[in-house]
């Protein structure tokens, strides 16, 4: 799974374009006049996401942000002025930026932009670009409003964290009537910390990774069939697998992580397919 860089745009940007709008609300002076506040908040969220320290800022702000006067006025102009006014394009930008596709299952065109802090619970953070991350929309309504204070359930933050280049994403070809499916499953690295292992399972689990990988690998599946049985028929079996490694290895390259890359890598090592199996999906 690959992320995108921090966005180079910045909460004094966005309320810059919020700005016609806000006059038209009659809220300009006001929200520029907490315009200090909001930078201090980015240079605090900025800070505590480099160090490893997201969570413990959130949670030690949580369910004091949700009570401040003006968070009717900052999530509105969120709604009304970037996503559905004139700061569109600040809100497309952060969207293109993300060209492997949704941040939280990497499969789906991110058409949306989610709020890693929920902009109810944490609405001083609602105009923050670095608070905002491009998702699909099926992911951005599974995550909802929700904000968990446990640690091993920290969702992963596109820019802040690191997952590596170790493979973490794996999966097994099994016989099935009608052919084959695909069953994805993750296996943290020996090195990684404890609780970042149980935030992989999670994040796995809560976004349901495991069903749409294999969905997605049921269509590559049909569509490899006749590739891999023109080889495994011209060329042999073990030419197949070996073909079938050097993709996965190509895929790799751009993404370890990637559904693809496990299913190439699955399938290279699966007997039953390498010896003619794909002729019966």
């Amino acid at each position: 799974m690959r992320w995108p860089q921090k966005p180079t745009i910045t909460v004094e940007d966005v309320l810059r374009v919020c700005t016609p709008w806000l006059e038209k609300q009659g809220w300009d002076e006001a929200m520029h006049g907490r315009l200090p506040e909001l930078v201090g908040q980015q240079r605090r969220y900025r800070t505590a996401g480099e160090e490893g320290g997201l969570l413990t800022l959130l949670v030690s702000e949580f369910g004091g942000q949700c009570k401040d006067e003006d968070k009717d006025r900052l999530t509105a102009t969120y709604a009304k002025a970037l996503v559905g006014g004139g700061g569109r394009k600040l809100y497309d930008a952060l969207k293109a930026a993300a060209i492997y596709g949704c941040t939280i299952c990497g499969v789906a065109k991110p058409e949306t932009i989610d709020h890693h802090a929920p902009k109810d619970v944490f609405p001083l953070l609602a105009l923050t670009p670095l608070n905002l991350v491009p998702a699909c929309g099926p992911c951005n309504q599974g995550k909802s409003k929700s904000f968990s204070t446990d640690p091993a359930k920290e969702p992963f933050h596109p820019y802040f964290d690191d997952l590596g280049t170790d493979r973490w994403l794996f999966a097994e070809i099994r016989r099935a009537d009608g052919g084959a499916v695909a069953e994805f499953s993750v296996r943290p690295p020996a090195a990684w910390p404890e609780i970042k292992a149980q935030r992989l399972a999670h994040h796995f689990t809560r976004n349901k990774l495991a069903p749409k990988y294999q969905y997605e690998s049921s269509r590559r599946l049909a569509t490899r069939r006749r590739k891999d049985t023109n080889t495994h028929e011209n060329k042999g079996p073990e030419s197949l697998r070996a073909a079938l490694t050097e993709d996965a290895d190509s895929c790799a390259v751009v993404d370890p992580n990637d559904w693809e890359t496990a299913l190439l890598y699955a399938l290279a090592d699966c007997d039953w397919y390498i010896n003619g199996g794909m002729k019966d999906i």
